[in-house]
């Protein structure tokens, strides 16, 4: 999709809001399977990560009248779900070492042959912070600029580059020490 046409998209979706939400819908479908995946990762859990897709689709939709193109749609829909995510561990109030755990099991069932690196990786990532993991997630698998993620997260953007070189630092002498 083209900067142009999400911008086309957003302006027509916003035109039929409250009534007509196809344009809504043809807006956000393709960053369903991002959405979910990058909550997914996040909370550790595929029922809290479907519903809090389903949430930042709500609050999008509901919100999107108020859109302005500070961030790009993609920055705005993930700065979303990235609050919902939040909301949603503290309501949970899990248990670091359990998370981490369960987080690894999703990881290795997600992907069933994954290869060396890609195992060693996974295992890493566990020990990362909530933020450190969600730099990383944000940057590699949603796509998103460093600015955007410094918008998401809260941060300046000489702290989201500095931690993803720290991440990016300690996760390449771990594997190759």
């Amino acid at each position: 999709m083209t900067q142009l046409n999400e911008r086309q998209l957003v302006v027509l979706a916003q035109e039929g809001l409250p009534y007509d939400t196809r344009m809504f819908q043809q807006l956000v479908t393709p960053y369903l399977p991002i959405l979910k995946g990058y909550c997914g990762k996040l909370l550790v859990n595929q029922a809290d990560a479907e519903d809090v897709t389903q949430e930042t689709i709500i609050k999008a939709l509901s919100h999107l009248k108020n859109f302005k193109w500070s961030v790009s749609f993609k920055a705005w829909l993930f700065k979303i779900a990235h609050n919902e995510c939040i909301n949603k561990m503290r309501d949970r109030r899990w248990d670091t070492h359990e998370s981490d755990e369960n987080y690894l099991e999703n990881l290795v069932d997600e992907v069933n042959t994954q290869d060396d690196i890609s195992t060693a990786l996974s295992e890493l990532m566990v020990n990362l912070s909530f933020i450190d993991r969600n730099i990383m997630l944000l940057r590699y698998r949603t796509g998103l600029d460093f600015q955007e993620i410094a918008d998401i997260c809260n941060l300046k953007l000489s702290a989201v580059k500095m931690r993803h070189k720290r991440v990016i630092d300690f996760l390449s002498e771990q594997i190759n020490p």
